[in-house]
């Protein structure tokens, strides 16, 4: 890091904390998952226009849409609206980026929160609430930082694009939208947090379902069956196997310090109909890390030849085999390059 200057110490001490508590509060109140983005959508255009961008509102059309490559989405959206904000400075620049999601994950059990998850309370210096973190506290935070700056250096050169994006949980159709739109720039930062680190590199993750076979028999004869759940532990034997060899040999000191850092997770599991029954299927859905560098292709292809050289293994998978699917969020690796300005002025902060 380098000492702040001057200007910076002052755009600093400008900023407005009750405005960004009071904003992220408002902000986190829109339930925003299983698709229902658009009122927190309306907040943010309205929010962008007062702090000064000019804001384009459009409806996503999906169907236009889904014929893009990158394209993915794993819920019913009715009128999805992409929101950018838009705003230069008095003098000629490059054009920065900021990227962050209004969309949140389910908030789960309500039984195991302590407050409702979209009533965002402040307790011992901090702030609580279903998006504060990921990643509704990160935009606000942003817009924060940008009326500090254009109120304490209002000839600022270039211009800021400020992308509120939905579906980034599920696929990230809002980011692509927003591009094919044409709001680009020079360089982007994405809100996400990360403890303040300058992650210059992401590890792609690939939705995957795997659908595994059994045999249906009573419970009382369970040996004239085969349990599906029986075969489902052994495949995902082999696909912890198959993580711990594709991150033995991690080598790129921004991933190294991870366990795991292309983690393969299964995330649901569902089987059998009925209590005296051995499970003649299970359906199971998860996640397929990628190292950055790596083909997306490719990538299907390693956990498909695995999940079929495991099965070709079993006595009976070898004539049923289980089956893998694609689905849902499909995110390619990528990186920055270190040398890429963004990235460089970014480090020195």
């Amino acid at each position: 890091t380098v000492p702040l200057s001057l200007a910076e110490e002052e755009v600093l001490g400008a900023i407005d904390q009750g405005w960004l508590v009071d904003h992220v509060t408002r902000l986190v109140a829109f339930p925003s998952f299983g698709g229902d983005e658009g009122p927190a959508q309306e907040f943010m255009a309205e929010l962008l226009d007062d702090v000064g961008f000019e804001v384009d509102v459009w409806t996503i059309d999906e169907s236009a849409l889904g014929s893009h490559p990158a394209y993915c989405s794993e819920l019913e959206r009715k009128d999805p609206l992409g929101v950018v904000g838009r705003r230069s400075g008095s003098r000629s620049g490059p054009t920065l980026v900021f990227n962050g999601h209004v969309d949140v994950v389910p908030p789960g059990d309500l039984a195991g929160w302590v407050d409702p998850p979209f009533r965002c309370v402040e307790r011992e210096g901090r702030l609580y609430g279903r998006g504060v973190l990921d990643m509704k506290g990160p935009l606000v935070a942003a817009l924060a930082g940008v009326r500090a700056v254009t109120q304490r250096a209002p000839d600022f050169g270039g211009t800021l694009l400020f992308q509120s994006v939905i579906g980034e949980e599920d696929g990230g159709l809002g980011t692509l939208a927003s591009v094919l739109r044409g709001h680009t720039g020079d360089g982007a930062v994405v809100l996400e947090p990360t403890s303040l680190a300058v992650a210059s590199a992401q590890a792609g993750a690939l939705n995957f379902r795997l659908a595994v076979p059994g045999k249906a028999a009573h419970g009382a004869l369970r040996h004239e069956g085969v349990s599906a759940i029986e075969k489902f532990i052994y495949l995902h034997d082999v696909l912890m196997a198959l993580e711990q060899e594709r991150n033995r040999t991690v080598t790129d000191p921004r991933f190294d310090h991870l366990p795991s850092p292309y983690a393969i997770c299964l995330g649901t599991i569902e089987g059998g109909e009925w209590a005296s029954s051995v499970p003649e299927r299970v359906s199971a859905a998860g996640r397929f890390g990628v190292p950055v560098g790596e083909d997306v292709a490719a990538a299907r292809g390693v956990l498909e030849s695995t999940i079929a050289t495991a099965c070709r293994s079993d006595e009976f998978l070898c004539s049923q085999p289980a089956e893998v699917t694609w689905w849902g969020g499909q995110f390619a690796p990528c990186e920055t390059e270190p040398e890429h300005d963004v990235v460089r002025v970014a480090l020195e902060v």
